[in-house]
């Protein structure tokens, strides 16, 4: 395997590792440095993801600094890793990821991001839905958002006080006759079925009932 596709399986797993399309990232460190990690950018940046001096010492977004730029596994890691947590930072927001990669976090916040970082960025989507792979169990802003209000929803419903309904006819045999669902569990809400099948026989019908 040449060292060009060897480069390219890391990248790939990398990218996978932190969250990143492995295309995409492949894409990146294509146009970044054609694969070659004795590239050098004209303002100072290194490596096979091009990485500036000043980033690789204090990247923020809880990247794990890097210690050698020149080291091309550690500059494929920090480069997708960096990705990444942008990703992350701009709740999947790719395009945005990708601006901040290439003209800085500060100018997208500020919406004075350059026409060539947004070239930069629309030029490695191409127009392509990218996914945004879950890493190591890491769950976006809006994601860890929508779950919390699921589950104040559920909640919520859990504290409704049921409504007391008349006693059931018996049969003759004196048993009551039951449905085979509770009111819970026909209310749509996730999760409520499982409480209905371990709680007592007829849900929190049989409850507000005294035992005859």
């Amino acid at each position: 395997m040449s060292k060009s596709n060897e480069y390219r399986r890391v990248a790939a797993s990398m990218a996978e590792r932190y969250g990143v399309d492995p295309e995409l990232f492949v894409s990146l460190v294509e146009r970044e440095s054609g694969f070659d990690p004795k590239a050098k950018g004209a303002d100072g940046e290194i490596g096979l993801t091009q990485i500036m001096s000043e980033t690789g010492i204090k990247p923020g977004f809880g990247v794990t600094p890097i210690q050698d730029r020149n080291d091309p596994v550690d500059n494929l890691r920090f480069g997708a890793e960096y990705l990444g947590a942008l990703i992350r930072n701009y709740e999947g927001d790719v395009s945005k990821a990708l601006m901040a990669y290439n003209g800085g976090a500060g100018n997208v916040d500020q919406g004075t991001v350059s026409k060539s970082a947004k070239s930069y960025a629309t030029e490695l989507m191409n127009g392509k839905q990218i996914k945004v792979p879950v890493a190591n169990g890491a769950m976006s802003k809006s994601a860890v958002s929508a779950g919390m209000k699921q589950l104040s929803d559920g909640i919520a419903a859990l504290n409704v006080k049921p409504r007391i309904s008349a006693p059931a006819p018996r049969t003759p045999g004196g048993f009551e006759r039951r449905g085979k669902m509770s009111p819970l569990s026909r209310s749509g809400i996730p999760g409520l079925g499982m409480i209905d099948r371990y709680s007592t026989p007829g849900g929190l019908g049989s409850l507000s009932r005294g035992r005859s």
